[in-house]
């Protein structure tokens, strides 16, 4: 690509607006296709239920009462969507696609303007290709999180550039300020990555002896404590008003914890390890959820986890090790399930459901075959054991659901999106670390540190594919940065090499 043709890039806002345009044009196109996009179940039914006036409650769709499911700041940007639209009187979805329009706008002008001016053309061109590609890549982009967190991280890396150039100024006090806030509200674990990324430009401008040490209240560190503080704050205390708990981010830790060590084989969640497990489609733990409440619902699992810790630790070890390999190297797919196609008697169905040989999902309710290992023979002894009239039409239905769901998860597309999702970000870290010798630029540290860091409550607790996409503002950058320092490096090498010519 010619220079000239990057010229663009040499305004923010220029670059923002384009590739807010092209992100709605590739998702208004799949969704005008067939597809039908999936927005964040949880955040979605708290979302209709503040702007019903029921309050933060019902993360289900079912009227079950007050919930901290979630995090706040998706269902209160959702909420706030949903009244506008309705003062309007138009789509719901129309404000909710707009508001996530302008926050991947607003995330690409922030880097753009305050982290990437000193950095050439190409890897500017790079970071708006690889958020871009990632935009498209995932059809749900513009109704889920991603782009509110993409948009709070890139507050976040603009506010620490800005804080290591200009130290104590008051602008990077507020961009940091509003970045943690607005993390802890929506994803917590970066919202840590940013407190810990804060002080470590204080430590570095101390190491470097480029400025004087400025007061603490000036300081990058206090800025992100303060922002956290604000955010998560007034939150904490509502949760212990309702719960009589303090809950600085979720309630559900726990459970996520239990559910990827119980119901998954190798500790990443995927579709099947959902149905079976959670209270959104398991019809019996959704009634017990509804019946006794999400503070005695969750209760139990609380013991269960520190059970887990005590007694099935080295599991548990080999688990996290699985979900840190899923996200740095090959994310698995989540999509292992299949609907049923043969019409089953009530009874039978049940009787199915029992023997888990298949998955209902509440409110639909439609019956699932998951993905299975077993030999034909075995599951056929399984389904005959059930009661089942026609157990060979069954069989023969098993076998058409395991075909599609290996065509569905192991075909070239489905092997490249786990690694672009995964892999590619690892892979632009280690090129660029490699070009520049291990001493990579600034912003590139920040953000490889800033994305493992967030990894971890995910490694610990839980994880699958669509975790990934908070992290998307990141890999953009890492992909920016890894173009920077390889380019660097060759025109240094073929520098070296004029030099030495008579």
């Amino acid at each position: 690509m010619r220079r000239r043709n990057l010229e663009f890039l040499n305004s923010p806002a220029v670059a923002a607006l384009l590739l807010g345009l092209l992100v709605l044009a590739s998702s208004i196109a799949k969704w005008q296709g067939g597809y039908r996009p999936r927005f964040p179940l949880e955040h979605s039914n708290v979302a209709y239920s503040l702007a019903s006036g029921t309050g933060y409650s019902n993360p289900f769709g079912v009227t079950s009462g007050p919930t901290a499911w979630v995090p706040p700041g998706i269902p209160l940007a959702y909420a706030g969507a949903v009244r506008l639209a309705k003062a309007l009187q138009v789509d719901e979805r129309a404000p909710i696609v707009g508001i996530n329009v302008l926050a991947a706008a607003t995330a690409c002008f922030l880097v753009l303007r305050y982290c990437l001016g000193n950095w050439r053309l190409k890897a500017r061109g790079a970071f708006l290709a690889v958020y871009l590609g990632y935009g498209i890549l995932d059809p749900d982009f513009l109704v889920s999180s991603g782009p509110l967190t993409a948009a709070a991280s890139a507050l976040l890396l603009a506010g620490l550039a800005e804080a290591f150039r200009q130290p104590g100024r008051a602008v990077p006090w507020a961009m940091i300020f509003g970045a943690n806030a607005l993390l802890s509200l929506i994803h917590p674990g970066l919202a840590l990555a940013g407190v810990l990324a804060s002080l470590s430009v204080g430590l570095v401008q101390v190491r470097l002896e480029a400025v004087r040490p400025t007061s603490l209240i000036r300081s990058a560190l206090f800025a992100a404590i303060a922002g956290v503080a604000m955010g998560a704050g007034p939150w904490t205390i509502r949760n212990y008003l309702v719960f009589h708990q303090w809950i600085p981010a979720k309630s559900n830790g726990y459970f996520e914890m239990v559910l990827s060590q119980r119901e998954t084989g190798n500790g990443v969640l995927s579709e099947a390890s959902l149905l079976v497990g959670h209270p959104s489609t398991n019809p019996r733990l959704l009634s017990e959820y509804v019946r006794l409440g999400e503070r005695r619902f969750l209760e139990p699992y609380q013991e269960q986890a520190r059970e887990i810790l005590r007694s099935d630790f080295r599991r548990y070890c080999i688990f996290s090790l699985n979900r840190l390999l899923d996200a740095v190297c090959f994310c698995q797919s989540p999509a292992d399930i299949e609907m049923l196609s043969v019409h089953l008697k009530s009874a039978q169905a049940a009787r199915l459901v029992g023997q888990r040989l298949i998955i209902m999902c509440a409110g639909t309710p439609n019956f699932f075959w998951a993905r299975s290992s077993v030999p034909a023979s075995v599951e056929l002894s399984g389904i005959r054991a059930a009661g089942i009239d026609e157990p060979e039409a069954v069989l023969a239905d098993w076998a058409r659901a395991q075909k599609a769901i290996q065509g569905r998860t192991e075909n070239p597309a489905a092997v490249l999106t786990g690694f672009a999702w995964s892999g590619l970000p690892t892979l632009f870290i280690v090129a660029a670390f490699f070009a520049a010798r291990w001493s990579p630029p600034r912003l590139l540290l920040a953000a490889t540190a800033i994305y493992l860091v967030a990894l971890v409550p995910n490694v610990l607790i839980t994880h699958d594919m669509r975790h990934q996409g908070s992290f998307v503002l990141l890999f953009a950058v890492l992909g920016a940065g890894a173009v920077e320092t390889i380019v660097s490096r060759r025109k240094t090498i073929a520098g070296g090499r004029l030099a030495e010519k008579p």
